[in-house]
């Protein structure tokens, strides 16, 4: 999950993932002013199938199943409010971008057509460097286990959407 503040109130966006509803949920919650705990009901923002570029995890053992993991909310230098997240793309991790129709947390949100990122990669975040560049940060490969590493790109902020620098 990851902590975001609207108008000054605290929420948490999260994963309800695939391994409990097959088709991977990003939801959110209230927080308590003190982030002590959650405040009211959850709500599904969206499917992870609702993304076009997420075609799904394909196994012998388990029908296929969609991913939402490793969400994280920017802002763009235009006012949008998008949400990176991971999921699976043609057998490799990906990252995709949804936005927010309304500009606020609560959406609706819309997939991005194309993933920004899909060379088995994930968990994404954004950050400034201290001389000001915005930068994703994941982890690649996805698998084998224990050879993760983490990954910066430079990325540029087209206002609507973002793209990793070439």
């Amino acid at each position: 999950g990851t902590l975001y503040v609207e108008n000054g109130e605290p929420y948490m966006v999260y994963c309800h993932e695939w391994v409990q509803t097959v088709d991977g949920e990003m939801s959110l919650v209230k927080l308590k002013p003190d982030l002590s705990a959650t405040e009211g009901n959850a709500m599904r923002l969206f499917n992870a199938s609702s993304a076009k570029w997420s075609t799904g995890r394909h196994s012998e053992s388990v029908a296929t199943s969609y991913v939402t993991d490793g969400c994280f909310l920017y802002t763009t230098k235009d006012g949008k409010l998008l949400m990176i997240w991971s999921s699976f793309y043609n057998g490799q991790y990906a990252v995709g971008v949804a936005e927010s129709l309304t500009g606020r947390v609560r959406g609706p949100w819309r997939q991005h057509q194309e993933p920004i990122f899909s060379s088995h990669g994930g968990h994404a975040m954004i950050f400034k460097t201290f001389d000001g560049r915005l930068c994703l940060t994941l982890h690649q490969p996805n698998s084998p286990a224990g050879k993760e590493r983490a990954k910066i790109f430079e990325l540029e902020d087209l206002g609507n959407t973002l793209k990793i620098k070439e």
